[in-house]
């Protein structure tokens, strides 16, 4: 209906509209535009199969063509489907399921590269009670989109809606299922809550990051919905199977919190091994009880769920680590079923390097360098020199004088945006609430990040201060971000080898680009990699992904401390360095440490189901394994595992995934490289 129909359609009327608890109005013509598409809306019921011989009636209540969404970062990969929202036996539930065929604006090129994501994107039934957030974009130039983010914290793929029909879709929500505007963002649109009384109730653990943790992806309800209702309502429907009817990827928009002291804790996570099975299952029951009585349970929980840590003492003596009967048979395991990576090599070291270079200092076979640096590091004297290409500090085509200039106008960036703090006086800190939070946060972490290593142990350490003097520098550079706790684990290594102050930063700041999603507040980036190695391991050893399914341990968190700050528990300082040069080399994938923590937990795999270790007992486990794991042979699974999962493990990881660079928008549409929508 066009805006100045539905004008009249509210003159008509003769009464102003009312707002009511849950209005969802975003300009003078929606509810005259919604009512009369409400008038207008063709209310279709159909029989839907329900797997035991009975028939359950399903009222269509909204129904759009040409929903599309972008499973690539390319304009021109797009699939348009059908979204309904339906009514049946008393519940509201959503669908997508693509059209036949990719859209005509694909290239043959893509059209390959877009069908292997049909499937994955499908969604066959979704019930509403799972929908905890509905975030609108409305963009001055392009076209509006939703993004659906599940109670669990992950989120669906935007759907655009290139045909309109986005204030319908609202409006007919609003019938169904209670929603309401976000007070901290107008446009997020909260499905069907209730003051969020958990999260008051996680957070009366006052562990920072816990009580997000605890809540995503603990009910696999929310992760296979569609494998339920595949299997209960479709039989034979094996082209929608459970695994690859959909694919969750995470939302890029941040849900604002109101509470800084939440900022995600290195020493909450050392602490996670004290949250019990009673934390999760209290967790489950309480969506349980939600779901069964329309959330009015969550009062009575929120007592019984304050818990005692000192409870757990009993925990902090039980140390299980490896023992060499397990290593060996673990090994023997492995040989049989891993088909081995290349040998590792010796690092690179300064003749080598100096071949990769033309007379200008350009880097002249890129591809060459990366291989060599992935299959056998870096001599150390060259690390200050060769991370700033692997990090993209430096171009590889750059030559000497272009990075000696680089390095004049960064220096005096760095110096203006340190300026920034420095000059504020201690009067103006104590209007600065944000400032004092994010200083001695700082303060706290770098006195007690790598204080074994030489050049940051004693006291007084001048490396300690500039340290400090960087991460408070950074949280200036991005204030959005700020300081998390763990930043200090990634920035520690780069000092110590770059030992300059400037160059570190900016190293920095770079590699926060790629990782700085590990530390948004709602944990996106860590719930999109966990759910990414999900389907790895599923993929690549369905024997371990079962017996975790069986053993709810589906949710990964045991690899929680593995993926947030890249395995620097796992391994010793000089170990790490190795590590995470091998990684940024994106030699076989962005996403390599991903197959990392698949190869050791395939590598443990006899151990893990032999002695049927349940959640916790796996945890603790997991956490004693720092210092036992083999880096070298470690990388060598990796590799093969890789290698084995070809095409099929790249399409497990959504786009956007960390350490993927973040999927730009601009007006609401992705950036495009191969045209302009």
């Amino acid at each position: 209906m066009r805006r100045e129909e539905a004008s009249a359609a509210a003159a008509e009327a003769g009464t102003p509209r009312s707002p009511d608890l849950h209005d969802l109005s975003d300009d003078s013509d929606y509810a005259a535009a919604a009512a009369a598409s409400s008038s207008h809306s063709a209310m279709r019921s159909d029989l839907v199969d329900q797997g035991s011989g009975e028939t359950a009636k399903v009222d269509v209540v909204y129904e759009k063509e040409r929903v599309t969404i972008h499973p690539t970062q390319y304009g021109s990969g797009r699939i348009s489907g059908k979204l309904r929202l339906y009514l049946q036996q008393g519940s509201l539930f959503l669908s997508w399921e693509p059209n036949e065929g990719v859209d005509s604006l694909s290239s043959n090129s893509a059209t390959m590269e877009i069908e292997k994501y049909r499937n994955l994107y499908t969604i066959k039934a979704l019930p509403l009670s799972d929908v905890r957030f509905i975030r609108k974009h409305t963009p001055t130039f392009g076209f509006e989109y939703i993004i659906i983010v599940l109670s669990s914290g992950l989120a669906f793929p935007p759907f655009y809606f290139y045909n309109g029909g986005l204030r319908e879709l609202f409006a007919t929500l609003k019938k169904h299922v209670f929603i309401i505007r976000s007070d901290d963002d107008p446009n997020v649109f909260l499905v069907n809550d209730f003051q969020d009384p958990l999260q008051k109730s996680l957070s009366s653990l006052e562990l920072p990051g816990v009580a997000t943790v605890a809540n995503a992806m603990s009910r696999q309800n929310s992760l296979s919905f569609t494998s339920s209702v595949d299997e209960a309502g479709h039989g034979s429907d094996a082209k929608h199977g459970a695994s690859s009817s959909m694919t969750e990827y995470v939302s890029k928009q941040k849900h604002r919190s109101n509470d800084p002291g939440r900022d995600l804790s290195i020493q909450v996570l050392e602490k996670f091994s004290l949250v019990t099975k009673f934390a999760r299952d209290t967790t489950s029951s309480l969506f349980r009880e939600n779901h069964s009585s329309g959330g009015h349970t969550y009062g009575r929980q929120q007592q019984e769920y304050v818990l005692d840590n000192r409870a757990n003492d009993k925990y902090k003596d039980q140390q299980i680590t490896p023992d060499k009967d397990s290593l060996l048979s673990d090994s023997m395991e492995s040989n049989k079923i891993l088909a081995w990576g290349k040998p590792r090599e010796q690092p690179l070291s300064v003749d080598e390097w100096r071949s990769f270079l033309d007379p200008e200092g350009r880097v002249m076979d890129s591809k060459a360098l990366r291989k060599k640096v992935f299959y056998g590091g870096i001599d150390h004297v060259l690390r200050k020199e060769v991370w700033k290409f692997l990090l993209g500090y430096h171009e590889y085509d750059s030559t000497y004088a272009e990075r000696e200039y680089l390095a004049v106008m960064k220096r005096t960036e760095y110096e203006a945006i340190k300026s920034q703090w420095k000059s504020i006086s201690s009067t103006q800190a104590k209007r600065f609430t944000k400032f004092r939070e994010r200083k001695g946060l700082i303060d706290k972490d770098v006195v007690r990040t790598d204080r074994s290593v030489p050049y940051y142990e004693g006291d007084d350490n001048q490396n300690v201060l500039v340290l400090r003097d960087i991460l408070l520098t950074y949280s200036f550079y991005n204030f959005d971000l700020g300081y998390c706790q763990g930043m200090s684990d990634f920035l520690a290594p780069i000092l110590y080898v770059m030992e300059d102050e400037s160059e570190s930063f900016w190293c920095f700041a770079i590699l926060m680009e790629r990782l700085g999603a590990n530390f948004n507040r709602d944990q996106n980036g860590m719930h999109a990699q966990l759910l990414a190695l999900s389907k790895l391991v599923e993929l690549l050893d369905p024997q371990l992904h079962n017996y975790f399914r069986k053993n709810d341990c589906l949710n990964y968190f045991f690899c929680f401390r593995w993926v947030l700050i890249q395995f620097k528990r796992e391994f010793s300082f000089d170990q790490i360095m190795l590590l995470w040069e091998v990684l940024w080399t994106h030699y076989w994938s962005e996403h390599f440490h991903l197959y990392l923590c698949v190869a050791i937990l395939k590598r443990y795999r006899s151990r893990i189901i032999g002695e049927q270790m349940d959640f916790d007992t796996l945890l603790k486990f997991i956490n004693e394994l720092s210092g036992e794991i083999n880096l070298d042979r470690a990388i060598q699974d990796a590799e093969a595992l890789c290698d084995q999962a070809g095409p099929n493990g790249a399409a497990c990881i959504p786009p956007g995934t960390p350490p993927s660079m973040p999927i730009e928008t601009d007006g609401g549409l992705y950036v495009q490289e191969d045209e302009v929508m």
